[in-house]
């Protein structure tokens, strides 16, 4: 009888624990899947009725649609990829069983930092920080080129390969920050004075095959573990 009783007293906890995992594991995809979603209807389809309006109309005519400078929709399409990204790495987080600390940094830190530099700096254009940011970019870059020259020797070829596609979305990200640099200062120097507000045309071709390459790297890298 006092095995038996253990018995059940194991089952019963296992079955709990099994059950807390699936509950958690919904709420972690949950999670992601309503980030995914808010991204997608705000920034993805609300940028175009949005920037439809913007394009046609004065702002005075704006205000007086759905879009309204300041209104709910407007708040909701600035924050949407910030909120939309945030939740879905928090989801991520849960869904691996990370360490707690980690989605209370993404969560608070983040969003934090994101309301900071909107209610606190603003938009005023201060070249010391660009320029004490544009350092630490730089210095960051190198210092993980160096990390990944030192370590390639040791990993498997699979990894070596997810590593160095990459690199290359790294190199493609710092081209497009040094180019970014230039194209936000043009519009802040006397030099410059008078011309027209440039087109980042390449900062985007720049970011897209950063993050192409990145997505890349990340999906050999995942399919490469022996879990696969």
């Amino acid at each position: 009888m006092p095995n038996e009783t253990a018995s059940f007293i194991s089952n019963a906890s296992n079955q709990y624990k099994g059950e807390n995992q699936m509950n958690r594991q919904k709420l972690a995809l949950g999670l992601f899947w309503i980030g995914l979603l808010i991204a997608i209807a705000f920034a993805g389809i609300g940028s175009r009725s949005l920037l439809h309006n913007l394009r046609t109309l004065t702002i005075e005519e704006n205000n007086a649609t759905m879009w309204a400078d300041g209104g709910l929709l407007w708040i909701l399409w600035g924050f949407s990829v910030t909120l939309g990204s945030i939740l879905a790495a928090i989801g991520a987080f849960m869904y691996v069983k990370t360490k707690s600390v980690f989605s209370w940094l993404t969560g608070i830190g983040v969003l934090g930092v994101v309301f900071a530099m909107l209610l606190v700096w603003g938009r005023v254009y201060n070249a010391t920080l660009f320029g004490i940011g544009g350092t630490i970019i730089l210095v960051s870059f190198f210092a993980i080129v160096w990390i990944w020259m030192k370590t390639y020797a040791a990993l498997d070829m699979p990894q070596k390969i997810a590593g160095s596609f990459k690199l290359i979305g790294y190199i493609f990200w710092i081209q497009a920050s040094w180019f970014l640099c230039g194209e936000t200062a043009k519009m802040h120097l006397k030099a410059f004075e008078g011309s027209s507000v440039p087109s980042p045309i390449e900062i985007m071709v720049f970011l897209v095959l950063g993050w192409l390459f990145v997505l890349m790297g990340e999906y050999k890298s995942m399919y490469s573990s022996s879990d696969f």
